[in-house]
């Protein structure tokens, strides 16, 4: 694991968001008042106006909240190693990387996002009196997919965009955006004078892009092989192309 990151990283990294959750529990009061209000280091705050139930609201901002951080730090926490290894020696060490490094980056990535969203957890016991409310699981699940199809995809796009693997993070996050729109589309359009053939195949890419969910959605289960399993054989078949010959040097 040290390929990802160093104990020392880790260590520094956890002792922050531990200091981060020790100031949410001892700042953050809950709701004050008659629930129109969030206590914060004794001063209130209005949320009355956002709206009618504030622990509905709070479980809202918190679960985007969750769905935001997650994905990120699942990404940008594994793909650099993973995409160096992807990269590096012949073909057997390249797959190897893709077998063992994709595993392995998800595991550091994930490891780093849940100590990451400590403070978050904090927030929820003090505001839903529960740090592991539903809403909260089910947010962080599903921000996990999602942070491990962003990963794959990235790792994907990456051995296509060899030479700047910035530019592959950001087609994946480009991609959950086509996907949102295929899965609204496969949803919605079926309704309207629209070919079946293209709400079918909008429906397809819906499944098989990076997650559209919404944090509150219930999580599914039979997208799951699809939209992990493209982006790992597209790799694999983008790591068969062979690679480019060293440039000889002039004699």
């Amino acid at each position: 694991m040290d390929r990802f990151g160093s104990s020392r990283l880790r260590i520094v990294w956890t002792s922050v968001c531990l200091l981060l959750s020790g100031l949410v529990l001892g700042g953050l009061g809950g709701f004050g008042g008659d629930g129109s209000q969030v206590m914060v280091f004794g001063s209130g705050i209005p949320v009355g106006f956002l709206s009618d139930d504030p622990r509905a609201w709070a479980a809202d901002l918190l679960g985007r909240l969750l769905f935001t951080v997650v994905p990120a730090v699942i990404l940008l926490g594994g793909i650099v190693p993973l995409g160096d290894w992807l990269a590096a020696g012949g073909r057997p060490e390249r797959f190897r990387g893709l077998a063992l490094g994709a595993p392995m980056a998800f595991a550091h990535g994930l490891f780093l996002s849940q100590i990451a969203i400590l403070p978050v957890l904090a927030a929820s016991y003090k505001l839903l009196g529960n740090p592991l409310a539903p809403r909260i699981l089910l947010a962080d699940t599903n921000a996990v997919v999602l942070g491990l199809e962003l990963l794959l995809w990235s790792a994907a796009l990456g051995c296509l965009l060899k030479s700047n693997r910035g530019l592959a993070i950001i087609l994946a996050f480009g991609l959950q955006e086509v996907g949102r729109v295929m899965a609204w589309g496969g949803e919605f359009l079926g309704d309207l004078d629209v070919p079946k053939a293209a709400v079918k195949a909008m429906a397809f890419l819906g499944r098989a892009l990076p997650s559209s969910q919404l944090p509150s959605d219930p999580f599914a289960w039979k997208a799951l092989p699809l939209c992990l399993g493209l982006p790992i054989v597209l790799a694999a078949a983008l790591l068969l192309l062979p690679g480019k010959a060293p440039k000889r040097g002039k004699s």
